[in-house]
């Protein structure tokens, strides 16, 4: 099972040597500001780099102030030019997948998932074209308290190149139904799992086991799953062997 870390895209390159020597992929972060100034020339050549060094990608879109299922059309066509964006670098990069994030939360929707959906739908039926067959498009829980709303995104497209990300930080925080509401229905969306912990009260991204993430029931469900990318998401560098060896030893 493949095991990638979150790189942001401005650190890829000079960090390869060390990238390799973990024996890890990468998930390039790529923020809302770079992905405008991005030049399609040097992401080729990270590309071509990557492959000489044997290299899985991924890429996470940017998300700070998007709203890719937003009511304003403005607002939403702005998250969906830089989300597309975004799928064209990982087609330069021959990504597996690139990350997005939905854009859902009951406090700025009032609750109103149908008028979540009316611009989801608009949004990801556009960038899911722009897509290679080969590239992955990936939506992880983040605010959601229940996974209800993205079973119906899911549900629309279900025959189509739109996939599931659980992100166990944020489940540990934010949901408020078990564990198996969210992986069962969803088990044949899941093409990725952002693993990392936390104490239920900030998102600490801490290595597995430090936190109060229920990790010994998902386990027993991945060992029923194939086909997922395992990526850990740590935030500080002293916790970066300890995120990578804890991961392996969870997903072996």
């Amino acid at each position: 099972m493949p095991i990638l870390i979150n790189v942001p895209y401005h650190m890829v390159e000079k960090n390869i040597r060390r990238i390799k020597d973990l024996g890890v992929g990468i998930e390039i972060y790529i923020n809302n500001n770079t992905i405008e100034e991005i030049d399609k020339d040097d992401l080729q050549t990270l590309s071509k780099i990557l492959d000489d060094h044997g290299i899985l990608r991924t890429v996470h879109a940017p998300f700070m102030d998007l709203s890719p299922g937003g009511f304003d059309r403005t607002i939403r066509t702005i998250s969906r030019d830089k989300i597309k964006k975004s799928v064209e670098a990982a087609n330069l990069l021959r990504a597996k997948a690139v990350v997005c994030h939905p854009g859902y939360d009951k406090w700025r929707f009032d609750g109103n998932v149908e008028l979540w959906m009316k611009g989801s739908i608009d949004t990801w039926t556009e960038v899911i074209k722009d897509a290679e067959k080969d590239v992955l498009v990936i939506l992880e829980n983040i605010f959601e308290e229940e996974p209800s709303n993205l079973i119906a995104l899911f549900d629309y497209f279900r025959d189509r190149n739109l996939w599931f990300c659980f992100d166990s930080g944020h489940f540990n925080l934010f949901s408020v139904v078990p564990l198996k509401d969210w992986l069962l229905p969803l088990k044949d969306k899941i093409r990725e799992m952002h693993l990392h912990d936390n104490h239920g009260k900030s998102d600490e991204h801490l290595p597995i086991g430090l936190g109060t993430f229920p990790f010994r029931e998902l386990k027993t469900f991945i060992r029923h799953t194939k086909d997922i990318l395992f990526t850990s998401e740590f935030h500080s560098e002293s916790h970066a062997q300890e995120s990578i060896k804890n991961l392996r030893e969870f997903i072996s």
